[in-house]
């Protein structure tokens, strides 16, 4: 598929969802990078800048946690930025919980096995004892004097890459027996169902138990993780009522509120 027919299959299928500003282009470095110059811009400006979201067709330059790279072919995955804003910031801690589970509620109807989450934004196929990532999602906000949050909404999701186009460890939905759901229309779907769940920025009871029913994590599961500089291991215990990862690691119950999970 060429940018063009990309373009035309976005339109025909968007029915009125997503924001009503979009920005598609055929490559960018990274579309958060280029949301968080929009950003920028109309702050600089004192504009107010209304619900976003930009897409390409290839990015030369995407980026996940720490500054990793992620594979962006042209034509091969869903490379997307939502912006928005927030007006009451303690409503943030929800965000990264909700946006987790309205793209595995919406990956899981289109494959074969179910999405799950990786602790803290990565999205996994989970097959027995194997883990295949699938996807990932990177989000920053700009908290302002006022209170009110400009928040990116990044969303990188391996839709057409065969095997040989992934990391040993990755996946894609044509290889998880996604093959009827095209890239264009998935795109809406990952979108609708990511402002489903925006309903409930706030709610942290129902974030919560939502983003635990779609963990890949159980509890008694060994678990490595990194919490800055520090490399700890212990026993996952679960996620408490703030959305923290509990671990028991040399007798201690420790309450990881940022990090990640490398094994």
């Amino acid at each position: 598929m060429d940018f063009d027919r990309y373009i035309e299959e976005l339109v025909e299928k968007r029915a009125r969802r997503g924001p009503e500003n979009v920005i598609i282009l055929p490559r960018v470095a990274s579309t958060n990078e280029l949301a968080r110059s929009i950003v920028a811009e109309y702050e600089g400006e004192g504009e107010d800048l209304q619900p976003l979201l930009v897409l390409a067709f290839e990015q030369s330059g995407g980026r996940g946690r720490h500054g990793r790279g992620w594979a962006s072919p042209r034509g091969k995955g869903i490379y997307a930025t939502l912006v928005t804003k927030i007006a009451d910031a303690e409503a943030l801690q929800t965000l990264p919980l909700l946006v987790g589970v309205g793209l595995c509620r919406v990956l899981s109807t289109h494959l074969a096995s179910p999405c799950r989450l990786k602790w803290p934004n990565d999205l996994l196929i989970a097959s027995g004892a194997e883990r295949r990532k699938i996807g990932g999602i990177l989000i920053e906000a700009l908290v302002r004097p006022d209170g009110e949050s400009r928040v990116i909404v990044g969303f990188g999701i391996n839709h057409g890459h065969g095997e040989d186009e992934l990391p040993v460890a990755g996946t894609s939905v044509s290889l998880q027996g996604g093959t009827g759901v095209t890239l264009e229309g998935l795109t809406w779907d990952l979108v609708a169902g990511i402002e489903r769940e925006m309903v409930h920025l706030g709610d942290l009871a129902y974030a919560v138990e939502s983003y635990r029913s779609w963990s890949v994590h159980r509890p008694g599961e060994r678990l490595v993780c990194r919490t800055g500089d520090e490399v700890v291991e212990g026993t996952f215990l679960g996620f408490d009522e703030r959305g923290f990862l509990l671990l028991e690691s040399d007798g201690r119950e420790l309450r990881l509120s940022a990090g990640e999970v490398i094994e």
